[in-house]
């Protein structure tokens, strides 16, 4: 048993973070930091701890002693790798991001999609077409072909309509190659309930896309879309990129 004492506690951590888009975008801001803004807080840190005299004081009194730098050391920088696509080859940027070739680029391996299923509540119909059509459009840059799929319009968004729908769907088709599901946001019970479904009970690859994620303007559908290729491509068994990796 472990026995704490009240007045020596805090609570930590935020609860239902998730859903406060604004706070988590300011604690990502202060925990995602560069090395220099780093340095830069730790320096004033100890700038500060040395101009304040209680906490000079009480450093002398546990007989500790802050250098007013933090330890500097000889680093080793590696080489930038080569990322190798299926036609050509590049260096990556500064910020170690190749989002854009891969976009733009043919990858490695390409597996089309010519068997799917798509299922969406019948109140998310248009952005389900959008969605479609935004496949259709981002497909040709990856070397891919999305073929039209098996539609299943629910009658509502609950746990059990998306379990019966996807049960039959799949057992009346032959060969599925992919399930693509778009559900409600902030709706976990029910991207847990697709994925137990499709990774346990009837094994097939999934992909489940929250509805939040298509809403805005036209280029963040499309940043969203050529994302969730790229993932379906892997998942069924296809090959990005890849590296030099020597004897």
């Amino acid at each position: 048993m472990v026995l704490l004492v009240p007045e020596l506690t805090f609570l930590t951590g935020l609860s239902d973070l998730r859903k406060n888009s604004r706070m988590l975008k300011e604690v990502m801001w202060e925990m995602i930091q560069s090395p220099q803004q780093h340095y830069q807080r730790l320096t004033s840190l100890l700038s500060r701890i040395r101009d304040t005299p209680d906490a000079c004081r009480e450093l002398e009194r546990w007989g500790l002693f802050l250098d007013t730098d933090i330890y500097r050391t000889q680093g080793h920088i590696l080489p930038v790798e080569r990322i190798n696509l299926r036609h050509r080859s590049f260096l990556p940027a500064e910020n170690l991001s190749w989002h854009r070739e891969v976009t733009k680029e043919v990858p490695i391996a390409v597996i089309s999609i010519n068997s799917w299923l798509l299922i969406y509540p019948k109140r998310l119909q248009h952005l389900a077409k959008d969605l479609l059509v935004a496949m259709r459009s981002s497909c040709g840059a990856l070397g891919m072909q999305v073929g039209q799929p098996t539609v299943q319009e629910l009658r509502d968004d609950r746990i059990e309509t998306y379990v019966r729908t996807i049960q039959s769907s799949l057992g009346s088709q032959d060969k599925v190659q992919l399930l693509l599901c778009l559900i409600p946001s902030s709706r976990d019970d029910v991207y847990g309930a697709i994925k137990k479904l499709c990774c346990v009970q009837i094994p097939v690859p999934s992909q489940v896309i929250n509805v939040q994620s298509l809403t805005g303007h036209p280029g963040k559908i499309r940043s969203v879309v050529q994302k969730v290729l790229l993932q379906i491509n892997c998942k069924l068994g296809g090959q990005l990129w890849g590296v030099d990796i020597p004897l």
